[in-house]
């Protein structure tokens, strides 16, 4: 009998039997309003801490304690609750109130339960008594997760059943498009009130714009943005795409299914046709509201109200006048004085190689390479971020449709999503300059600034509209007591030639030439 002892003492038998004799705890609901209330899961530790009592386990930890989802193992407080079973030796239970509380996977929950085990790890559910030391038992467990996934299986049809039918009936079940605000998003979605917010608004007179073609949808955008509607030209093509402005439904919950919805309309469904049908494209600008003689119409701002300026004709005196649409109080302008101004502006961006150091391509291709680096690698994380973004927003609408969520947890996360993925494709909206195609860029850049006040002054209306809107994409104001026209934004190649030109004319001839310091100097 020493011998056998010896042997125990020798290999550590002894102390491995009695090794894994702690329990942790483990209780979770399902939602947030649950977790609030509290009451099930005190309920739970409760019944757990009575059992490890009850049979001398010491309880190492506990895990859980708020809502997790158990239809996936992919939840935070389950993960760490089975790595630190896995990864302490003392651990040789793991206490729960019942086996849904575990997990509700099925099959998933069976493998799980059976690796513990294979590591000494009992999963014991206090309010189920299974022994799990024999074949009939196990075979009892894997009935008890089987039957909690069957069940979360029924009520998730249950529950796609019910939204499928309220579909029918025309009722929206998510986040509404932008110009829509739901006043009721916390209520049950029969009683939903979605209604037509001031971007709506906005958005009704792009559409008009656009089934008129009285505005390309570059033009659509920056008059958009000037009424304080901040969105980019591909958000703006989807918006016309999106069948939900004029009061239809079409979702991949409903797949080959067309539903009238009971939202307030944008644009009719006539017109919604007709803007979404090849032969609706824009083949070319129209100008019917454009004049010879008032040029800048589509980019002459209000500087009182930032609307764009129309224009008018003296005829006593044969003179043209630009003037505020909303007829702002002494916003009215000479076109002779202000097409000077132009002139004077676009000189300033003009590169003119008998004037201008030579030194002024080189100077230019040295910044912008300092520069696409640095936006080639913004841009790579901003796309790299964007693609995460949308697979989060879709996951969540998916389990948003399926019941696997609360509609409170869905409004909170979904709007966050689509915030994010707005202000990242507002940043991608602008190809940045790369490598590749820098010096291209440069030459046709150049060949286009040697000749600014040529295109504008002998180009046709076409050309110069053109012209304004690729160095000044924004628009511009005037400023008519300095009698100066003042930008909003400039084209970055543009505004480097202008600020390159004077970095180098305030060095001292003779002085050696730092591309560094003239890059320091240059404006961002």
């Amino acid at each position: 009998m020493s011998n056998i002892k010896d042997f125990e003492k020798l290999f550590g038998l002894k102390d491995k039997q009695n090794n894994r004799q702690k329990a942790i705890i483990y209780t979770r609901v399902s939602t947030k309003e649950q977790a609030d209330n509290n009451t099930s899961l005190s309920t739970q530790k409760k019944f757990c801490e009575e059992y490890a009592v009850k049979n001398g386990f010491e309880v190492a930890d506990y895990f859980g304690g708020t809502y997790e989802s158990a239809k996936t193992d992919e939840r935070k407080e389950f993960k760490r609750m089975i790595q630190y079973a896995k990864q302490n030796s003392t651990i040789g239970y793991i206490l729960i109130y019942s086996y849904d509380r575990f997990s509700r996977s099925g099959t998933n929950a069976s493998y799980i339960a059976d690796e513990l085990k294979k590591q000494g790890i009992t999963l014991v559910a206090v309010t189920q008594k299974v022994d799990t030391s024999n074949a009939g038992g196990i075979m009892q467990q894997d009935f008890f997760f089987l039957l909690s996934r069957f069940d979360n299986e029924m009520r998730r049809d249950k529950t796609k059943t019910g939204m499928m039918e309220l579909l029918r009936k025309g009722y929206w079940l998510w986040t509404p498009p932008r110009g829509y605000l739901n006043t009721k998003k916390h209520h049950r979605a029969v009683d939903w009130e979605i209604i037509i917010n001031e971007e709506g608004e906005l958005l009704r007179k792009a559409f008009q714009w656009r089934v008129k073609n009285t505005y390309s949808s570059a033009e659509i955008v920056r008059k958009l943005n000037l009424l304080g509607m901040k969105i980019n030209e591909r958000r703006l093509q989807e918006i016309f795409k999106n069948p939900f402005y004029c009061g239809i439904l079409i979702t991949k919950m409903l797949p080959g299914e067309i539903t009238l919805g009971q939202h307030g309309i944008i644009v009719s469904q006539e017109d919604f046709i007709k803007i979404n049908t090849p032969e609706s494209k824009v083949v070319s600008k129209t100008y019917e509201t454009m004049s010879d003689d008032l040029p800048l119409k589509k980019s002459l701002c209000c500087p009182e109200c930032s609307n764009l300026m129309t224009g008018f004709l003296v005829k006593a005196k044969g003179l043209y006048y630009y003037k505020c649409q909303k007829k702002c109080k002494g916003v009215s302008y000479s076109a002779t004085k202000l097409h000077h101004s132009f002139k004077q502006l676009l000189n300033e961006y003009q590169y003119d190689v008998k004037k201008l150091d030579v030194l002024v391509p080189e100077i230019m291709q040295y910044k912008l390479m300092e520069m696409s680096k640095s936006d080639a690698n913004e841009v790579a994380a901003a796309k790299s971020k964007l693609s995460q973004v949308r697979k989060e927003l879709n996951v969540t609408e998916e389990r948003f449709a399926t019941g696997k969520i609360e509609p409170s947890l869905y409004n909170k996360f979904s709007e966050k999503f689509r915030k994010e993925i707005s202000e990242l494709e507002e940043k991608l909206m602008n190809p940045n300059l790369t490598s590749s195609n820098l010096q291209k860029c440069i030459k046709n850049g150049f060949d286009l600034s040697k000749n600014l006040s040529k295109i504008w002054t002998s180009g046709d209306l076409f050309d110069k509209h053109k012209l304004q809107h690729f160095l000044f994409p924004n628009g511009f104001a005037y400023d008519k007591q300095n009698g100066r026209v003042q930008t909003f934004r400039t084209n970055i190649f543009f505004e480097l030639i202008r600020s390159i030109s004077k970095a180098l004319s305030e060095i001292k001839n003779g002085d050696s030439i730092n591309f560094d310091q003239i890059s320091a100097r240059v404006t961002s």
